[in-house]
Order: structure tokens, then C-alpha cells, then sequence
């Protein structure tokens, strides 16, 4: 009787452990965890710039009985702003963008005789008031950061002045010049919406024949040749940054 009661007293047991082994587990789901969104480049966005300016200009006026002939530096601080688009496909990003500047690019030579038929003294000066432009972007992207190339069509206002500090005689003109630029840099996203940049820009406004309108004075025309190499920093503010890229389970 005995063992007739200890064997059903160790069934009972077995079954407890195996009914209690087919129970839905009590223990807490695992805390999900999101993958870290994808950055994306691809919106609009807009910001400001700062930077130097070197390059080299060239003011020639042909005259009699004397060429006058200024060649000189034109370095300067130059800061602006500029807005654009972007868009990406894998890696790459492909854009354009449009900026505007103003310069305190500038340079003031003194020549003495024979420029007069008195060796007068004479003054000149030459500056660039403001550089824009239009450019195509294209890029490569590593998450953050993008490394990129562009160029397109560029504009400037150039002045030139030549004075007679012997006679108080002057000619001031300016004029909108048309060229081109190229260049490259990288920007970096410290947020979903903030950029920061660092960029590399070469301007050529080539030769330009501009009136003087006076022919006692400069044969009735004056020539220039303008070349700008441009290093900026600059901050950008991109807009509607799409939502992020995470996993669904």
C-alpha cells in the first residue's frame, strides 16, 4: 500500500512539472531598440559665407604717347549667402546652387611720366564690388559627410578709375563682367538640419574692352583681365529634412 501511494504521489509531481512546462512564459518581451536613422542630403537649403579672396588683375589703357599698363594683386575679404537643392541617389548627390557676394577685392597703383607729355603723376585704381553665381554640384556622400565639385557661370561688377594727380583730371567706369568657376569642397551635417562646409572656388572673367569714352585721355578704351581664387567657410540651414530610415519587425 505503501508503495502503491509513493509512486502516485510521484506521478502527480511529473504531471504538475509538465502541465506547468506547456504555460505561456511569464518573462518580459526584450526593450526594442531602433537602428540610428540614415541621414539624407536631399532637400533644400540655404546659408551664409565668409572667406579670403587672391587673385590678379590687370588694367591696361592704350594711349598716346604712352601704354599705360597695371598689373597688380586683387585680395580681399569676401562674404555672402547662397540657397540650393540637393538630391540623393545611394551615395551620390547631385545639385545646383546660386550665391552672391560682395568683395573688398581692390588694388591702387601710382605711375609717374611718360604717361603725360609732362610726366605727370597719375593714380590708378581697380576693385571688384561683388562676385555671383550658378553652379551644378555633384557629390559623394559618406553618411554625414559630403565630399563635392562644381561649377558653372559666374558674374562680377568690376571699376576701374585713372587719375591725373598733376592735372586733377579723372575717369571713373564699372561694368558687369561675365566668366565662369570651378571648385570643390566637403561639408559635414552636425545635425538632421545643420551643415557646416569648407570650399575651394577659381574665378576667370577673361579680357574685357570697356569705353572710356575719351579719347584725349586713353585712346577711348581701357582692358581688363581678372582671375579670383577663393577659400570660405560657410554654414547652411537645410530644410524639411525627411523623417528617418529605421527597420520594422
Amino acid at each position: 500500500m505503501r508503495h502503491f501511494l509513493l509512486s502516485t504521489v510521484a506521478l502527480a509531481a511529473l504531471a504538475g512539472q509538465a502541465f506547468a512546462a506547456d504555460l505561456p512564459s511569464r518573462k518580459e518581451a526584450p526593450v526594442y531598440v531602433a537602428p540610428p536613422p540614415i541621414f539624407s542630403w536631399t532637400g533644400f537649403y540655404g546659408g551664409l559665407d565668409i572667406g579670403g579672396s587672391w587673385g590678379n588683375a590687370n588694367l591696361w589703357v592704350p594711349g598716346y604717347p604712352y601704354t599705360f599698363s597695371h598689373n597688380s594683386t586683387n585680395n580681399g575679404v569676401i562674404g555672402g549667402g547662397f540657397v540650393g537643392y540637393n538630391y540623393q541617389i545611394n551615395n551620390f548627390v547631385i545639385g545646383v546652387q546660386g550665391e552672391f557676394d560682395g568683395t573688398g577685392n581692390g588694388n591702387s597703383r601710382y605711375t609717374s611720366g611718360p604717361l603725360g607729355q609732362f610726366g605727370d603723376v597719375y593714380q590708378s585704381k581697380f576693385s571688384q564690388d561683388w562676385i555671383a553665381s550658378i553652379d551644378g554640384r555633384l557629390g559623394y556622400a559618406m553618411d554625414r559627410t559630403l565630399f563635392y565639385a562644381l561649377g558653372g557661370v559666374a558674374w562680377d561688377q568690376q571699376s576701374a578709375d585713372l587719375y591725373n594727380l598733376s592735372t586733377g583730371y579723372s575717369i571713373s567706369r564699372s561694368n558687369t563682367r561675365t566668366g565662369y568657376d570651378v571648385g570643390g569642397g566637403f561639408e559635414y551635417a552636425f545635425t538632421n538640419n545643420w551643415t557646416g562646409r569648407l570650399e575651394y572656388r577659381y574665378y576667370n572673367f577673361g579680357n574685357s574692352n570697356n569705353a572710356f569714352f575719351d579719347g584725349n585721355l586713353s585712346g577711348g578704351y581701357y582692358r581688363t583681365t581678372l582671375t579670383d581664387n577663393v577659400f570660405r567657410v560657410g554654414l547652411a540651414y537645410k530644410f524639411g529634412a525627411p523623417e528617418p530610415v529605421v527597420a520594422k519587425y
